[in-house]
């Protein structure tokens, strides 16, 4: 069974639409797979206005002969043919129309671009780029597995690097190591150039198809949180540095360009921090109420920043516990790793507004206790729930200064405290710069 299938099968929508999952629209897949496999046999036969017209063909023909199969039967039936009809036309949309026919202009036109280059300047020699891409990719993986920023300096720019070192600590701090294993490149081409009058301004980015047993452990008890052996794509951009060529940026082909928050990017650059529109489930957190009915491999992080405040590492980002379900609105995350540990420490407004219980729930979590303060205006505010007391007095944010100021602020910000992770978050869309500021 190829199970890379059943990934595209996902990302292209079969993953069901309900906050349950994908139960029923799992169905679809029996009409996906013959349509993905037919499609791609299609590709190789036949050039491709005709590989088109073939493929829908068949496809509208065998949808209503289901769909006559299903009004005859009637009942379950009906609907069975159904959900097999749409699996046959996420199969065909993406077997014709993968990220590489997406990226089919782009391609041609550097193509161009490079020839016309090449012919005043070797530097641009199409070939000697792509390998070069190639050996850095294969480098880079080794690389981030070990946590070795000082390999990485050597083929990355000084920008690139520090945002690796930035990456890499927060991994450390959560006690955790990405381990990307067997990485294979099953294809690379340059997809963009930019050559400019001034060759330090030249630069280049190649799109990269590759494979990898891709492993997140938990440090602390060499146990595995999650692992992807799926093939993905990414956009390598590389900076000219005289003779030779840095790394300078990586992007996601995932990355969903109408959840940018260029406000937040705009932050990011002022405050010398970095912005990575699509940024997976490298650091979800592994428990907790934040993630809720989230998991690694389901749930993402997007518009994330992560840079230094003051002495600290700080991460802002949005939280998709359940992308694939647009009633539930994205978490809005601030997060901080402090040296002390709290346990388990979570404050949150009262759920006697029945915005907040939907969003929190009500009645303490498992393991916790339900504490109340001799402040009169915090107890009517907050809820306050910790797995120990004596670590719950010694917490400096829990204070009646500051949390008068938080109330102000945005009364719908939540506290949680996980061993020495500290989380700012909220479900209300665009009001991340009202966290940000509470730093």
């Amino acid at each position: 069974m190829d199970y890379n299938v059943l990934l595209h099968f996902a990302r292209s929508g079969g993953g069901g639409s309900s906050g349950g999952g994908g139960g029923d629209m799992g169905l679809a897949i029996v009409g996906y797979i013959p349509s993905y496999y037919l499609g791609k046999l299609v590709k190789k036969l036949f050039p491709r206005t005709l590989e088109l017209i073939i493929s829908a063909a068949c496809a509208t023909v065998f949808s209503i002969i289901l769909f006559i199969i299903g009004i005859v039967a009637g009942g379950a039936m009906w609907w069975f043919m159904t959900l097999v009809i749409i699996g046959i036309w996420l199969g065909w949309h993406s077997a014709f129309f993968d990220i590489w026919d997406k990226l089919s202009k782009r391609r041609k036109a550097a193509k161009q671009k490079l020839s016309s280059a090449a012919q005043t300047d070797n530097a641009w020699d199409e070939a000697s780029l792509v390998s070069y891409a190639q050996q850095v990719f294969m480098a880079y993986q080794s690389d981030w597995s070990k946590g070795d920023t000082g390999r990485i300096k050597t083929y990355a720019t000084q920008r690139y690097t520090y945002h690796a070192y930035l990456l890499m600590l927060a991994l450390l701090q959560l006690g955790r190591q990405n381990v990307v294993g067997n990485p294979t490149i099953l294809r690379c081409e340059i997809i963009d150039i930019h050559d400019d009058a001034d060759n330090t301004k030249d630069s280049f980015t190649v799109a990269i198809e590759a494979t990898a047993d891709d492993i997140l452990i938990d440090t602390a008890s060499n146990t595995q949180l999650f692992r992807d052996a799926s093939s993905f794509t990414e956009y390598w951009t590389f900076q000219r540095n005289q003779s030779s060529w840095l790394l300078d940026h990586i992007e996601q082909s995932t990355a969903d360009k109408s959840l940018a928050d260029n406000q937040l990017a705009a932050f990011a650059a002022a405050n010398n921090m970095y912005y990575s529109l699509d940024m997976g489930w490298l650091f979800l957190p592994r428990y907790g109420q934040l993630l809720g009915n989230g998991k690694f491999g389901k749930s993402d992080v997007n518009n994330h920043v992560i840079g230094m405040w003051d002495k600290y590492l700080v991460q802002f980002y949005t939280l998709s516990l359940m992308p694939s379900d647009s009633t539930v609105l994205p978490k809005i995350v601030a997060q901080i790793c402090v040296p002390k540990s709290y346990g388990g420490i979570w404050i949150r407004p009262k759920s006697g507004n029945i915005f907040n219980k939907n969003l929190f729930g009500d009645g303490a979590p498992k393991g916790y206790t339900k504490y109340e303060f001799e402040w009169p205006d915090f107890n009517k505010r907050y809820d306050v729930y910790a797995t120990d007391a004596d670590r719950l007095a010694t917490f400096e944010l829990l204070n009646p200064g500051f949390m008068a100021y938080l109330y102000d602020t945005d009364g719908n910000i939540c506290i949680e405290v996980t061993d020495n992770i500290i989380y700012l978050y909220k479900n209300q869309k665009r009001q991340l710069p009202r966290i940000i500021n509470l730093w």
